[in-house]
């Protein structure tokens, strides 16, 4: 035996392929592609609003750095305003103190009175003061005798008297010492020299920086931020608003912003030295001057509308997928509903068609025109005819020629909602098989409307015919009938016999009975004890055989429909007592009590006599066969709410077994029809008595449990109950006519 190593890969190939194909029937359901498309829809939205709010932060970054590079270019304009006035003043002051005479005069009235108009001239000028070579007071512009301090440590005076080419010196805020001693200036200063460039002074201007502040305070525009001059060391000459502590001693507080505005100008986002927060910082550097202009926002403030509109563009998109979520989970829902719809009409089409398929009934439908639609198996087998070769043609293929006249005039004349003897009815009517025979069959026509809309395309109703061969019913119907007419026959002349015979045997046996009562009398003389016993035995004998000639005499007048009531009014209760007096010795003999337990008179009732008595004769009769010694027989009435009268025999005795009931009112049945049964009758006392309350209009019923006993009951209807004055006036009459 060989084997193949690859078997066992191979053998996986199957269930991948099985999965693949899974895998691509999902891919290209609708239902796939409409959650696809949802999910693509979402994914698209979100993104539109994802790239809408980047763009908008973008251009929110974009615009607040905008407007921070535009102030701060406005706050370097009025700064360089600010210091242009003061170089304008330095050069003034300058060429007055070398032509003035009074220049190297200290504490000159003349060079007071000039310093002290230019001083008043700018107002965010504190003073100007004079600086001899030694670094004395030579001129103040705040008094005429200025103190005799020596500035000669001040930064602003060794460093112009160390360098030639310093120029315009700048110095951080500074403690004045003398005039106002304690408040803050900037001074800013410029180098004196002799006419041969050796150094003669310094000449210092006193900048207010309150007055930098309120310049700065003013062009911020409520700006939510700080703005801030500080020299290219690090040092701040002013800040705003003064109450935030942004900075400490200069910039080298912040490090980040120190390593930024190594550039000549530029505009970052940095963190705050605590930590704690983040500022959008604009920085730009003068060109001339050694001043740093710097502008900060709370990076929160900046981005306030942007966060504002981003978190309504994020609730947008938030709605909007949930919208197309909730639109697709329902679309998907409505399609799986309409796909589920589907294929339940699927499986109803299948079942129909199977239903259809497996009928015995040959099952045809035609269109409105006439033409077939639907044609069954069981159709081709009756008519010969295949599905493929019926459906469209006219239904007069199936029809004889002598008919297919007034079937099309029916078809011409029909009328939707008009009431037709053919629709929803069986008709039996001749078919035509393929070979030309003909058939008869069983017809019932319904009509199907399909749509009742004008404008529908397609035909808007449909005849449905099943169809059944009733050749075979035919054939059997006439053997019935031929059956039942024999049987007629036979029956009418059994019940000649039957009446023939009980006339012959009613004359002999009615001299027998007469004989019998002459001997037990003794008129032909005396007889013994056996011989009288004789003469008892062939009394009883007659008078028994006598009844059942009477009842099947009885019986055969009722089945031939010959038996006449002899009505008449009658007390119920006078009969029922007779009729117990009659079986009284009988049932005493067999240890039965009888109970009359209609001691209430009821109404007179219309009814023959004899038959009524008979019928309570049979079933007390029956009572006493059946019920044991020691057992009872009661009887018993009511009156219904309806006016009719129930009479009631109630035994004891030992039931009807369930399996006989049927069969209980049928003539000459026994439940026990054993050569050794105890009870002996004919079997026609219950359905003797049964026909006679029908011929009254009333019923005879019964219920009966095994061994517990049974109930017989007879049924006269309200048209049987006669009124006291009634019954009275009908004595009248009848004492009359007697």
């Amino acid at each position: 035996m060989v084997t193949n190593d690859r078997a066992g890969p191979a053998a996986a190939l199957p269930p991948r392929d099985g999965l693949a194909e899974r895998v691509r029937q999902m891919l290209g359901s609708v239902r796939f592609l409409m959650v696809a498309s949802g999910a693509a829809f979402i994914v698209v939205v979100n993104a539109l609003i994802g790239y809408g709010i980047w763009q908008h932060h973008s251009e929110t970054m974009e615009s607040a750095r905008s407007s921070a590079q535009h102030l701060a270019r406005t706050l370097e304009a009025d700064a360089i305003q600010t210091i242009s006035g003061v170089e304008q003043l330095f050069a003034d002051v300058r060429y007055v103190l070398s032509i003035h005479p009074d220049a190297a005069d200290r504490a000159s009235p003349r060079i007071y009175e000039y310093l002290h108009s230019r001083r008043e001239a700018f107002p965010q000028i504190v003073d100007i003061v004079v600086v001899d070579a030694d670094g004395r007071i030579l001129h103040h512009s705040a008094d005429t005798n200025p103190p005799s301090v020596n500035l000669a440590d001040r930064p602003y005076f060794t460093i112009h008297k160390n360098r030639v080419d310093a120029g315009l010196h700048i110095g951080g805020p500074t403690v004045r010492r003398v005039f106002f001693p304690g408040a803050m200036v900037i001074p800013l200063s410029r180098r004196l020299n002799n006419p041969d460039g050796s150094f003669a002074g310094v000449l210092v201007i006193m900048v207010n920086p309150s007055s930098l502040n309120g310049s700065f305070a003013n062009l911020r525009n409520g700006l939510r931020g700080t703005a801030t001059l500080a020299l290219t060391n690090g040092t701040v000459l002013a800040h705003q608003p003064a109450e935030e502590a942004l900075f400490g001693a200069g910039l080298g507080d912040w490090p980040a912003l120190a390593k930024a505005i190594g550039a000549r100008e530029g505009t970052q986002v940095l963190a705050m030295p605590d930590l704690r927060s983040e500022r959008l910082v604009s920085f730009r550097q003068m060109h001339d001057y050694p001043f740093v202009v710097i502008i900060t926002q709370e990076l929160e403030d900046a981005l306030a509308d942007w966060r504002r509109d981003s978190a309504a563009w994020t609730f947008i998109g938030v709605s909007m997928t949930t919208a197309i979520a909730m639109l697709t989970w329902f679309v998907v829902g409505q399609h799986r509903r309409r796909e589920q719809d589907q294929e339940k009409l699927a499986q109803a089409s299948r079942r129909i068609r199977g239903i259809l398929e497996s009928m015995v009934d040959a099952v045809v439908t035609i269109d409105s025109r006439g033409r077939i639609e639907t044609f069954n198996p069981a159709a081709e087998q009756m008519f010969g005819y295949t599905e493929a070769e019926a459906v469209g043609k006219s239904i007069g293929i199936l029809i004889p020629e002598g008919f297919r006249r007034d079937h099309d005039r029916w078809m011409s004349n029909y009328r939707p909602g008009q009431a037709s003897r053919i629709i929803g009815s069986d008709r039996e009517v001749l078919a035509m098989r393929r070979d030309g025979g003909t058939f008869p069959m069983n017809l019932a026509v319904s009509e199907l409307v399909l749509h009742d809309e004008p404008e529908a395309t397609g035909p808007s109703r449909v005849f449905v015919g099943v169809i059944r061969d009733i050749t075979l019913r035919k054939q059997k119907e006439a053997e019935l009938i031929a059956a039942k007419s024999q049987a007629e026959m036979a029956n009418r002349a059994k019940s000649e016999f039957l009446a023939n015979m009980s006339h012959e045997l009613r004359t002999p046996l009615n001299a027998i009975i007469g004989f019998s009562e002459i001997l037990d009398s003794e008129f032909f003389g005396q007889l013994n004890d056996r011989q009288k016993a004789c003469a008892k035995d062939i009394h009883d004998s007659g008078k028994h055989l006598l009844d059942i000639v009477n009842a099947v005499l009885d019986m055969s007048k009722i089945e031939a429909g010959r038996y006449e009531l002899n009505e008449e009014p009658l007390a119920p209760h006078e009969a029922v007592a007779q009729c117990l007096m009659m079986v009284r010795d009988r049932a005493r003999d067999a240890g039965v009590a009888l109970v009359d337990a209609m001691a209430e008179p009821r109404p007179i009732v219309l009814a023959d006599h004899r038959a009524f008595k008979q019928v309570v004769l049979n079933l007390l009769s029956n009572a006493v066969k059946f019920t044991p010694a020691g057992g009872s027989i009661t009887v018993q009435s009511r009156m219904h709410e309806d006016g009719s009268l129930a009479i009631s025999v109630i035994d004891t005795g030992i039931g009807i077994s369930p399996a006989f009931m049927e069969h209980l009112f049928e003539p000459f049945r026994q439940a026990d029809t054993s050569a050794s049964r105890r009870y002996e009758g004919t079997g026609l006392g219950l359905s003797i008595s049964k026909n006679f309350m029908e011929l009254h209009g009333g019923t005879l019923t019964c219920t009966s449990e095994v061994g517990a006993g049974t109930t017989m009951t007879l049924h006269l209807p309200a048209a049987r109950i006669l009124e006291p004055k009634v019954h009275a006036a009908k004595k009248t009459v009848a004492g009359a006519a007697a």
